[in-house]
């Protein structure tokens, strides 16, 4: 029996010795380990680099709510509406369903409250969004904060869903990509600008 393990042990150190001299090989396990985080982030930088697309397309669509509200002294709701309306253009190539809030906002002895509100849009559980209640407070920034002035709110809501959502192997092992499973990211710009013509804006 000594005389076999002595037989086997110079076998044995002789093919670990052999293992730590192979070279071949080498690059497909190195492939294999760094692909799939080269894959990874390929995928994620065109994931971010959509949602941030996204996210300044919407800022643009508040920017621009803003500004062609506060270019008039007097607007009617219907002409309130079609501006919202149409602001959804901005956001091509992008099909995103926007919720939209116009706000005028009378800031009296220190308080901000609604001077009239209008809506546009649905929420994401499929509900129409509703307008800010007049006379109801709202939150503005104290820098802009002044007193026997006005100012319109313009903001606007969308959601995000990421191009590639939870990936499931199919029975024929095969990849899906199920939309439905993935994590919304939910985005919102607003943007405060007063009155060009005259105190505030009105409507009728």
């Amino acid at each position: 029996m000594h005389n076999i393990l002595k037989s086997i042990k110079p076998k044995t150190m002789a093919l670990v010795t052999r293992f730590k001299q192979e070279v071949a090989g080498v690059a497909a396990i190195e492939f294999a380990i760094i692909a799939p985080i080269m894959i990874l982030l390929f995928f994620a930088t065109i994931e971010v680099s959509t949602a941030l697309a996204v996210n300044r397309k919407l800022s643009r669509v508040s920017s621009t709510l803003g500004d062609l509200i506060t270019q008039s002294q007097i607007l009617s709701e219907d002409d309130i509406d079609d501006i919202m309306k149409a602001a959804s253009l901005v956001m091509i190539p992008y099909k995103h369903d926007l919720s939209i809030v116009i706000t005028q906002i009378s800031i009296k002895n220190g308080k901000a409250t609604v001077d009239w509100s209008r809506a546009h849009g649905k929420s994401s559980d499929g509900k129409d969004i509703v307008p800010n209640a007049v006379g109801s407070p709202y939150t503005v920034p104290t820098k802009i904060k002044i007193d026997d002035t006005y100012l319109v709110s313009a903001k606007v809501n969308a959601t995000h869903t990421p191009l590639y959502a939870k990936t499931t192997l199919g029975a024929n092992r095969s990849l899906h990509m199920d939309k439905s499973t993935a994590a919304d990211i939910h985005m919102e710009e607003e943007i405060f600008l007063r009155p060009r013509i005259g105190l505030k804006t009105n409507i009728h």
